[in-house]
């Protein structure tokens, strides 16, 4: 029996020991590690069973060899290594609980790349729509680390209400005009932010109605380009006649070879006659008129007189003389005008 107490005793003392160090400070619980817009913060949930008691925590950083502390005896659920951290580095953090002076067990994390458990918040989208075309507008979420700006693209989303198929655009601008879109239809907008393998959360889809087109029919332009088209190159021909035949008429108008001499003498006399003439006044001329009268005599009549008026025109003194001659064979200015056939009577005007 008493060999059996002190069996029981020690037993006792070592469940005692057990239960002391069983009472020690209990490390904290459900550590994880988040990482939002590149930023990178380590939360955990207090100890079980330990809603009325305050305890403080400590945090480390462990880069390349050792551990930093970052937050120390904060009474917070978390710690902000985001000042601390690269987005492309490898980091391993970890957690103690502290109460009264007495320290937990520490809670580490597995290595981890910021650039790989990081998510990137909703993008904030907005539609306008104008002249047929629809634009969307896209603003990114502020990035907490500045060498991640500028690295995005963004996935575009985008259907008629209504229907379940989705058309997709990537594109790195923030302003996006889309495709093929119908006038007078309402259409829907989500979009993602894309970097690298990571995926933004999905935006909540937004809806427009896409305005009326003003643009002209694609084969109206065909037929006012090929009018176009035929007009210049009429024109250009036209103009390439009129320049060759204005060439060729200077050619002729003004050869480059010179004329003969004889030929230039006379065409300069001839042309200083014609001046001469169309300045010189023109002359009265003055005319008198001569009237013969021819008749054939008979044998029996050969020795009577012929009379006939003749008039002369002359120029000697500017006037005429006018004269009614009867031949007679005593006078000496007698004219006899005699023929041998037939009779002929004649008029003469000079």
């Amino acid at each position: 029996k008493i060999q059996f107490r002190k069996y029981s005793f020690a037993l006792f003392n070592i469940y005692l020991s057990l239960h002391m160090l069983s009472e020690k400070v209990p490390a904290p619980e459900n550590v994880r590690m988040t990482s939002l817009n590149k930023g990178l913060i380590l939360e955990w949930d207090p100890p079980q069973n330990t809603t009325n008691t305050l305890f403080n925590y400590t945090a480390e950083m462990k880069g390349w060899n050792m551990y930093k502390p970052v937050c120390l005896s904060s009474s917070s659920l978390s710690c902000d290594f985001t000042d601390k951290v690269s987005v492309f580095g490898t980091y391993q953090l970890r957690v103690q609980a502290e109460l009264h002076g007495e320290m937990s067990d520490w809670v580490e994390t597995e290595k981890l790349s910021v650039d790989e458990i990081s998510e990137i918040s909703t993008p904030h989208v907005q539609l306008r729509s104008r002249k047929g075309q629809t634009e969307v507008g896209i603003t990114d979420p502020p990035m907490k680390k500045k060498e991640f700006e500028g690295c995005l693209c963004n996935l575009i989303r985008f259907w008629k209400n209504g229907e379940t198929k989705k058309e997709e655009l990537i594109r790195e601008q923030n302003r996006v005009m889309l495709p093929r879109l119908e006038p007078l239809v309402n259409y829907c907008v989500e979009v993602e932010i894309l970097y690298l393998s990571n995926t933004s959360q999905t935006s909540n889809f937004t809806c427009l109605t896409n305005t009326s087109s003003n643009e002209v029919e694609s084969w109206l332009i065909a037929v006012v380009l090929l009018v176009s088209f035929l007009v210049v190159l009429v024109a250009v021909v036209l103009i390439f006649l009129a320049v060759w035949f204005g060439y060729r008429g200077c050619r002729i108008i003004f050869p480059d070879a010179d004329l003969p001499e004889d030929l230039k003498k006379f065409w300069s006399q001839r042309s200083s006659i014609l001046s001469a003439m169309q300045e010189s006044t023109p002359l009265k001329e003055h005319f008198c008129e001569l009237r013969i009268l021819h008749k054939e005599l008979n044998s029996s009549q050969e020795n009577q007189q012929i009379e006939g008026p003749i008039r002369i025109q002359t120029h000697k003194n500017e006037f005429c003389i006018g004269a009614d001659v009867k031949q007679s064979s005593e006078e000496k200015s007698e004219m006899i005008i005699t023929t041998e056939q037939k009779p002929l009577l004649a008029e003469m005007r000079l």
